[in-house]
């Protein structure tokens, strides 16, 4: 019998087809699509979002290089990289709202600058960020007097309290961890955020919300449960944000568990 194989039995090998095969266009429904500028040091905004995303929407992520720190100076520098992100996202494909997810950087930036390094790329779409979507959830709550539980180091504290204050806002009480590096501020357990609330309001007297700003600050799992304790509304960024964005999109949500902005107020 000889040992050498025959033609046949070796394996069949594939030329690429010249042919176009035919296809079905596929009939992409009419959702809601928001796009989501995110800093890259930020590990809690996106998967906050995942989990409030229902089936009548598709949300589309991007991220911008940074320095990962948190003070004033950097905050602010981070408004050249808007754009540039943006433009990355879903090219072709019409969106409903454009959502930048910095809170600090928002105040700081300014709500027409970020509007315009936006609308460079999405001129048509209806944009927001965290600290536009604070204001309109604490006017949706017709909340007055307020108190603010921060990450941040003093001087970013300083310019939420300055800019509350500005909008007629009372801020009885504020103060936080003085995290001044980006990725430390989710390394803060959402246990603690009661207890650290409870510390702030004390002497403070009553207050109609309190706000959690920092898209990074873990806390929308314990919303409920900081409402429960504290018999007041609790506003975080990402739940804010999430909120706005549908709000001025005309898709308005209402889900329970987290919060009342996102019950229907």
């Amino acid at each position: 019998m000889s040992s050498v194989s025959s033609v046949s039995s070796l394996p069949h090998v594939a030329v690429a087809d010249d042919r176009a095969l035919a296809f079905q266009r596929y009939n992409r429904p009419e959702l809601l699509r928001i796009g989501l500028v995110l800093l890259d040091t930020d590990y809690t905004l996106e998967r906050d979002w995942h989990r409030l995303v229902g089936d009548d929407m598709e949300l589309f992520c991007t991220r911008m290089p940074t320095h990962a720190e948190v003070t004033p100076a950097a905050l602010k520098a981070l408004e050249a990289g808007i754009t540039p992100a943006a433009a990355t996202l879903v090219p072709g494909l019409p969106l409903h709202t454009l959502a930048f997810g910095c809170t600090s950087a928002g105040l700081l930036i300014g709500d027409v600058p970020i509007a315009e390094r936006l609308h460079a790329v999405r001129p048509e779409v209806a944009v927001t960020h965290p600290w536009l979507a604070i204001r309109a959830a604490l006017e949706a709550l017709e909340a007055r007097r307020i108190a603010v539980l921060t990450p941040y180091v003093r001087e970013v504290d300083d310019a939420f309290l300055a800019a509350f204050t500005a909008l007629g806002i009372e801020v009885a009480a504020i103060g936080g961890f003085r995290l001044d590096h980006d990725p430390d501020i989710p390394a803060v357990d959402p246990a603690c955020l009661g207890d650290a609330l409870a510390t702030l309001l004390d002497g403070a007297g009553p207050v109609d919300a309190v706000v959690l700003p920092c898209t990074n600050l873990r806390a929308l799992d314990v919303l409920d449960e900081l409402e429960q304790r504290f018999g007041v509304p609790c506003v975080s960024s990402n739940q804010a944000l999430y909120w706005h964005a549908r709000w001025i999109a005309g898709r308005p949500t209402c889900q329970a568990g987290f919060g009342r902005l996102l019950a229907g107020v």
